[in-house]
């Protein structure tokens, strides 16, 4: 399995956001822990002026992941 974290960051004065994601996480549990330890301080302190609207960690099913070689 493989989980990687989404972070939508906007902008309240020029209404424009952007995503920020990732490492990639084994489990659910680990991804959510990783992006509330890590990654959401890492991005408040590099984005001061930006507001965390929404959040979450996407799950990538097997036919995801799968390179073909």
């Amino acid at each position: 399995m493989m989980f990687s974290p989404l972070v939508l960051l906007c902008s309240m004065v020029t209404l424009e956001c952007a995503t920020y994601g990732g490492p990639v996480f084994e489990t659910e549990i680990g991804c959510y822990m990783g992006m509330e330890q890590v990654g959401i301080p890492f991005l408040e302190k590099k984005y001061p002026d930006l507001v965390i609207t929404d959040k979450r960690c996407v799950y990538w099913g097997e036919a995801n992941t799968k390179v073909d070689t």
